[in-house]
């Protein structure tokens, strides 16, 4: 049986080397290779795949972390006041009696309104608008065989829930959208508090623009248009308001927005 002569020597040399048969010494990091010869061709096969997914791996994590901010950028937040002009453009139906306690025309509940609205966007061009606003007017009245009657108190109460989609930009990042959405328009006050207050479900249409007035404040312009049918009927069951309604709120207003 040979000996090997150097294996005092090659043990002293430390982990850097180790032997490969004798008299024959090999580096360390050779290791993985020689272990590769070895091994079957289903461990070198999973092998290789290991290695070609890491740089897809790792290019994967990079594109995550560099497009998750972009779009946290761009989403952003708003929140102000308004005023508006509540002003129906539409007319009732003819009624089988009327009172002096309510409005002769729709375009009797017209009125200054104020309120507030929020937008969240989603994306540079998506989002989602609240929308509420409070109009205030004095209805019905006049002269009477009895005597002269005073007005009666009214107001109306509108609130929507919009999706928004920007359709143009432009210098200083000001913003035209338009929206679409359900809403509901409830008459309460003094005027139809006998009749329950009544609320209708309604379609939405709007048109907004922001204009930025400061770092982050902009400047609100727009309109909602509310699209419904009122029925208004006494305790006995006959109709006093009936018809479609085409409820338009011109409004202006600010908003601070936030990301």
């Amino acid at each position: 049986m040979r000996r090997c002569r150097r294996k005092h020597a090659l043990e002293a040399s430390g982990p850097a080397l180790r032997r490969v048969g004798c008299g024959r010494v090999a580096p360390a990091a050779l290791g993985p290779q020689l272990k590769r010869e070895s091994l079957g061709d289903a461990d070198v096969a999973r092998m290789d795949t290991m290695l070609m997914r890491s740089p897809i791996s790792l290019v994967a994590a990079v594109l995550v972390s560099g497009l998750a901010p972009a779009a946290s950028a761009q989403a952003r937040d708003e929140l102000g006041p308004l005023l508006a002009l509540y002003a129906p453009v539409s007319g009732f139906r003819p009624a089988s009696y009327y009172t002096t306690s309510l409005p002769n025309s729709p375009g009797d509940l017209s009125g200054l309104a104020w309120g507030g609205d929020a937008r969240f966007w989603f994306t540079q061009r998506a989002g989602l608008q609240l929308e509420i606003a409070s109009a205030s007017s004095r209805v019905g009245g006049g002269n009477t065989p009895g005597g002269p009657v005073p007005s009666t108190p009214a107001r109306v109460l509108t609130a929507s829930v919009q999706a928004l989609y920007t359709v143009a930009t432009a210098a200083h990042s000001a913003r035209l959208w338009i929206g679409g959405g359900v809403g509901v328009v409830r008459h309460g006050g003094a005027a139809y508090a006998p009749y329950g207050a009544p609320a209708q479900v309604a379609t939405v249409l709007g048109l907004g623009s922001a204009i930025p007035i400061g770092r982050h404040l902009n400047a609100t312009i727009g309109l909602t248009t509310f699209l419904y049918s009122i029925d208004v009927s006494d305790s006995a069951g006959t109709t006093l308001e009936h018809g479609a309604h085409v409820d338009p709120l011109v409004h202006a207003g600010l908003a601070w927005s936030w990301r």
